[in-house]
This record gives C-alpha cells, sequence and structure tokens, in this order.
C-alpha cells in the first residue's frame, strides 16, 4: 500500500537507517506503522502508546528501524522464564512490520538481527515468533534467516 505522503525509498544494499529503541515520541508514527499489520482495524492509540513506551518493563524491548526522522519498521522482543525448565530463558519476536515503501532494503533482516542480539543478551535459548498462515512471503523470509517450524501454535479468542 502506498502512502500519498511518503515516497518510495530506493531500493538498493547501501541504504542506510539507524536501530535503535523506541521512545514516547515516536508513539504516533509507530501507531500508523503497526496499523500495516491490520488494514482493516482502527489505528492505534497514540497517547496509549506513549504511556506504555514510557512505561516499559525491563522484560521487554520494542525497536524501530529509523530514516530521516522516518519510522520504516519495528518489532517487539519479550522475554519469558519458563517456570517448568528451571527458570530458563526464551523470548518472543512481536509486531514485526516494515513499511510498505521500505520493505527489501534490509530493514526487517537488520530488527530480527537485533532481536536475535537480545535475546542472547538476555541469555535465551531460543527466540520464536509466530505469524498469520496467509503470510507466506513473510515465512520465506523468516526461514532465509534460520527460523524453523516448532510445534504448533494455538490461541483461544477472548473477546
Amino acid at each position: 500500500m502506498k502512502h500519498a505522503t511518503s515516497s518510495k525509498l530506493p531500493d538498493s544494499p547501501f541504504a542506510n537507517f539507524t536501530l535503535r529503541a523506541a521512545s514516547v515520541t515516536d508513539a504516533a508514527a509507530l501507531a500508523a506503522l503497526l496499523q500495516q499489520l491490520a488494514l482493516d482495524e482502527p489505528r492505534g492509540d497514540a497517547k496509549l502508546l506513549a504511556l506504555r513506551l514510557g512505561e516499559l518493563p525491563a522484560n521487554r524491548v520494542v525497536l524501530v528501524a529509523e530514516r530521516d526522522d522516518k519510522l520504516l519498521g519495528t518489532c517487539t522482543v519479550h522475554l519469558i522464564e519458563h517456570l517448568a525448565h528451571n527458570f530458563a530463558r526464551s523470548a518472543i519476536v512481536e509486531d514485526v512490520v516494515v513499511d510498505a515503501d521500505a520493505r527489501g532494503l534490509g530493514i526487517g533482516q537488520a530488527l530480527l538481527g537485533k532481536a536475535i542480539e537480545r535475546a542472547r543478551a538476555w541469555g535465551c535459548y531460543k527466540l520464536a515468533l509466530s505469524s498469520s498462515h496467509s503470510r507466506e512471503a513473510a515465512h520465506r523470509f523468516y526461514a532465509g534467516l534460520g527460523f524453523k517450524p516448532h510445534g504448533i501454535s494455538l490461541a483461544l479468542p477472548l473477546d
């Protein structure tokens, strides 16, 4: 989906961007970026997102990729300690999205690389993620980074 206010970034292996932890001031841009995960849903509340970004627990990091003050991608990494495995640690990546106009520039690869780095720094034995069945291109992307199918992901809607 092309945005009227953004221009297509050059598809180049030399594209530059910065990876960093999200800050409170990123909330409005982050809400717009996250909406690309579910275009049929309303945009998230930027004020609530800013509040939550300001009080992130130590077991969660929200990463963003930025270029020229524009957010190009994001992902969130959650640390989990498993009671049944003597508190062994793993991490889960959620909310992975790269702006539709910036795909193919290595942003997703860089974000996931930073997520892997964070999980290793936490002493995790694995990094997991889930992806909708319909996102076949995303599945190929994750497989290219070394992710493999693992078990079955089940969900119970609590609406």
